[in-house]
């Protein structure tokens, strides 16, 4: 049997447009070394939601086969990011009184206080838990508690951020990743993986948010004193942008998005008035069109994404929770000049994160990469193979998803 110093972990991305894998070697104490990542062409997945299963199987078989021929290693398991606009955050707060009076608080305590928040959550029919992760502690109502065990006190009261989502799309995405002959050893929620991969980059900035902009979604994930706050995903990214090209200068999709990774600006102020570029061979048209007017388009676009983003940032800043910076990821986020348009938009300051993660090999360094690379990030910082209560940030595994994984993947496995 290999040791854990030989165990290969993969992150899964199933993303609407593309499909991201990665591979790595876990140490024992935790440490990652990545050996080889691949993105596909998606099919079968719209706004990060499995639409065709056949077709999402045959593009998961796609990427792990080739994944495994750039490797040399043979995939097995896989860590699967939770995507599209179903998966939402929520927070929720209870508290229990540590009975005799004044004694110390032990687990049992804390399982109390955690189960009284999650009975706490309004009623969603059809939902999951993703996540169950304790926010913040309080005891006798101070603050700044990030673990109570062996305390002394007369009251717990904790705060818990819920990642919940469908459960029927949850299980057609686990049914997909089985039936390409894979076991989903962990789940975790795209915002989340995105947050972990980019949060790294910046160990100094307590009140982060993190903005993973995909094809048709852009989750949000924001940090407050180095702690998990909110997380959320909406619809819009990338694509909204191509559709409107393709609109309004009347070439088809294709050749928009051509037009936008050629000549896409989000600033037309910032492109000569007197500037034109060819139209790509894929418009089926022999023109030249202005590139400002390439970018007012884009631009306009751009603008739809702040007015999603503000009212997010403006609850967090209600809440004492103010990021100090917000910080791109994701394949959408790679269009110029968009940090230098949403600065001012948000009264944040805003940078883009060209690599992704922190400290991963050249290959690795491209925002589509964020939540694969996340993922493993995830593994190697809350093994599944742990799954006790959560502290200081960890995730819980829970009994109904976890039952709904077996029961998907148990029996089809080799």
């Amino acid at each position: 049997m290999g040791t854990m110093a030989e165990t290969p972990v993969v992150g899964l991305d199933v993303g609407t447009k593309k499909i991201a894998a990665v591979v790595a070697l876990r140490s024992r104490g935790g440490g990652l070394t990545y050996l080889d990542g691949t993105t596909v062409e998606a099919h079968g997945v719209r706004n990060g939601i499995i639409v065709d299963l056949q077709d999402a199987v045959a593009c998961i078989e796609s990427a792990l086969c080739d994944l495994e021929d750039r490797s040399g290693r043979r995939v097995t398991t896989v860590c699967v990011g939770v995507g599209g606009p179903h998966v939402m955050g929520v927070n929720a707060h209870a508290g229990v009184k540590v009975l005799p009076m004044g004694r110390e608080i032990i687990h049992d305590d804390i399982a109390s206080a955690i189960t009284l928040a999650r009975e706490a959550l309004p009623s969603m029919e059809n939902r999951d838990i993703i996540h169950e992760i304790p926010r913040a502690y309080r005891v006798d109502g101070q603050p700044g508690v990030t673990d109570p065990h062996g305390m002394l006190g007369y009251e717990l009261e904790v705060d818990v951020h819920y990642s919940l989502g469908v459960a029927t799309t949850i299980a057609n995405l686990l049914k997909s990743v089985k039936q390409a002959r894979v076991l989903p050893e962990m789940l975790v929620a795209a915002p989340l993986a995105a947050g972990e991969a980019i949060r790294e980059a910046y160990p100094h900035v307590a009140n982060l948010a993190v903005a993973d902009i995909g094809a048709e979604t852009t989750g949000l994930t924001i940090y407050t004193g180095g702690t998990l706050w909110s997380s959320e995903v909406f619809p819009g990214g990338g694509a909204d942008i191509t559709r409107e090209l393709a609109s309004q200068l009347k070439i088809p999709l294709g050749a928009a998005e051509d037009v936008k990774l050629r000549y896409g600006d989000c600033d037309p102020a910032g492109v000569a008035d007197f500037e034109l570029v060819d139209l790509p061979p894929s418009a089926g048209l022999d023109s030249l069109l202005p590139r400002a007017e390439v970018a007012r388009i884009i631009q306009q676009r751009a603008y739809a994404l702040a007015d999603v983003l503000c009212p997010r940032l403006e609850e967090a800043r209600q809440a004492g929770a103010e990021p100090e910076l917000l910080a791109l990821t994701g394949g959408g986020s790679r269009l110029l000049g968009l940090d230098k348009l949403l600065m001012p938009a948000l009264e944040v300051p805003v940078e883009h994160v060209p690599a992704g993660a922190r400290n991963v090999p050249g290959w690795l360094e491209r925002p589509e990469f964020a939540v694969a690379a996340g993922l493993l990030l995830w593994h190697a910082h809350y093994s599944p193979y742990d799954l006790s209560p959560a502290q200081n940030g960890k995730q819980r595994g829970l009994p109904k998803l976890m039952t709904q994984l077996r029961r998907l993947v148990g029996s089809a496995m080799p």
